[in-house]
């Protein structure tokens, strides 16, 4: 049954701020090229951004709050041949690796809406210029591919590592940024998703529903759910501190965010999965206190290069009772800086 209240979006999409917003009152950033095609993710913006409120970063660049315009998401998705949703000021493009069955993590079987996937995460910036900040999960076979492919379309290449050292087989995960105008980012990073052999087109469910106690789960978590395919619901936190990426202060929800997944697996039981996102002076408080909780630690790595502060995330994996869990994660995010909403 679908359970009231909860968001039926994609895994990450899980903050409410007053419903999507496709375009609004306020500027809109329209589709189109733009003077940043092929041009270097270090090179500055063209164009006088606008400040607004706030700390700044030194040496870095704030922009005006603008909206991607109708016309921008739906050029995007069309081009990507996937279906997203738009909230928080992001454009979140989910791509299943339903291809990739069989996956196993002891014993238990991972679903591609749970942990073989990735995230195209769109901003607008200003004018018509886009910022993706992107991951993708990879059979071991594309991986080189894959990273030639970026590399032949521009694309800043930033991170490559497994989530988990016992899922079998290996999922490699890659991930990547790119900003320009919008059909050029979006065209740049299909031709990268084209030497995979990720299935399209892809949407969102229409009408997803859980066996697990959603809302429970986010007033344990602190933040609102969303419910994906298969049952999976998900969890997303940003930093409450400003993020910098290439030189520009970056949306909380751009692929930069700590999230958190529970697939069911009977009852109230649940595989689970938080990545959480962490600066230097936060990793060794946080790692202890999950390895004392029993949690596998699967991996710690950057996502992102250039980044201020620069972020480490590990992705921890554990089974059993769903609320169990959730408060023992609870007790690990608060060792962080993240922004709670509920």
């Amino acid at each position: 049954m679908e359970q009231r209240g909860v968001l039926p979006v994609s895994r990450r999409h899980a903050l409410r701020l007053g419903g999507a917003v496709i375009a609004g009152t306020l500027a809109a950033c329209s589709g189109g090229s733009s003077a940043l095609n092929g041009g270097s993710d270090s090179e500055p913006i063209s164009g006088a951004p606008q400040t607004v409120s706030g700390a700044m970063h030194a040496g870095g660049t704030r922009y005006s709050v603008q909206d991607l315009s109708r016309a921008a998401i739906d050029e995007i998705q069309k081009i990507i041949n996937a279906q997203g949703t738009y909230e928080n000021g992001v454009l979140d493009i989910e791509i299943d690796r339903d291809d990739i069955e069989d996956v196993h993590w002891h014993g238990y079987r991972v679903l591609p809406s749970f942990e073989i996937n990735g995230d195209l995460f769109f901003q607008c910036l200003n004018g018509d210029t886009v910022y993706c900040n992107a991951d993708i999960a990879l059979k071991a076979s594309e991986v080189d591919p894959f990273i030639d492919a970026l590399i032949r379309n521009n694309v800043t290449f930033q991170a490559h590592h497994q989530h988990y050292y016992s899922m079998e087989p290996d999922i490699w995960f890659i991930h990547f940024r790119k900003r320009g105008g919008a059909a050029d980012v979006a065209r740049a990073i299909k031709n990268a998703l084209d030497v995979t052999s990720a299935p399209f087109p892809q949407a969102p469910p229409p009408h997803p529903s859980t066996p697990l106690p959603a809302e429970e789960l986010g007033h344990i978590i602190g933040a609102t759910p969303s419910i994906g395919a298969n049952g999976v619901v998900g969890f997303l936190l940003p930093r409450a501190n400003p993020m910098m990426l290439g030189g520009i202060e970056v949306n909380p929800y751009l692929n930069i965010a700590t999230n958190i997944f529970f697939q069911p697996t009977g009852g109230q039981n649940a595989l689970v999965s938080p990545d959480i996102g962490m600066t230097a002076a936060e990793v060794q408080s946080v790692v202890a206190y999950m390895r004392r909780h029993d949690w596998d630690s699967g991996c710690l790595y950057n996502q992102e290069t250039d980044e201020q502060p620069q972020l480490y995330f590990d992705h921890f994996i554990k089974a059993g009772n769903a609320l169990q869990l959730a408060h023992e994660i609870r007790g690990a995010l608060d060792l962080t800086d993240v922004k709670f909403m509920t």
